[in-house]
């Protein structure tokens, strides 16, 4: 079988599409040593709410442009109590949120002073409740030393791993420099997310939440979803 590669950054609370591109996948790239962009969405993420969504954001240090994500320090601590009682207000009544809060609720206890901590953890135990089976690898701690951006930087982390297919999330053709995949031999794939629409607590549908949203609502069925 063709060892299949997905990078991506890792996010706070991702969305599911970002799931089901890694269920496709043999071996997920944490992108945890490129700049950290204060406009994207490392730091925050939307879970449903009975008005429609709300963000829930870290509050990050201040930092020199371009520091790499895993230096990225998290500010302050009252942000751990807030963002728990958000999440237990909108999902303490929904179906599965006994089976899978608590976690959430130990997390929120913790004290994370990176920005990477919270995130992976949130990351890993989701793909347990998933299903997901795949090889994890950061970013940082592969051999890769050279100052290459952009298509480039992921051509050498594909490289590194042994890639034969990359698979990258549809927004990939505005920006990858798709014939130098070709030229190097790895065959480049887009994974386009049809998002489930299911029940959730509040009447109507909001998608691009949170993937929590999914695993509160519908407990093991998830899995069945990816």
């Amino acid at each position: 079988m063709k060892r299949v590669v997905t990078i991506h950054q890792p996010n706070y609370l991702p969305w599911l599409g970002l799931f089901g591109k890694i269920k496709r996948s043999e071996c997920f790239i944490i992108l945890d040593n490129v700049g950290y962009n204060r406009k994207g969405i490392a730091h925050r993420n939307k879970i449903r709410v009975a008005s429609g969504w709300t963000w829930l954001t870290l509050p990050i240090s201040k930092s020199p442009l371009g520091t790499p994500i895993n230096e990225i320090t998290l500010s302050g601590d009252t942000w751990r109590e807030k963002h728990w009682k958000t999440i237990k207000e909108s999902y303490a009544r929904s179906d599965y949120f006994n089976t899978y809060g608590i976690f959430f609720e130990n997390l929120y206890k913790e004290n994370h002073e990176y920005l990477w901590q919270i995130n992976e953890k949130i990351i890993f135990y989701m793909l347990d409740c998933f299903g997901i089976d795949v090889e994890v690898v950061r970013a940082s701690s592969l051999k890769r030393k050279s100052e290459s951006r952009k298509t480039d930087l992921l051509i050498e982390i594909l490289k590194e791993v042994g890639a034969e297919t990359y698979i990258s999330g549809s927004s990939g053709r505005n920006y990858l420099e798709m014939e130098k995949f070709k030229d190097c031999g790895i065959n480049l794939e887009f994974f386009e997310f049809t998002h489930p629409v299911y029940k959730q607590k509040y009447p109507g549908f909001e998608p691009g939440m949170a993937a929590i949203d999914l695993l509160f609502n519908l407990g093991e069925k998830s899995k069945e979803l990816f």
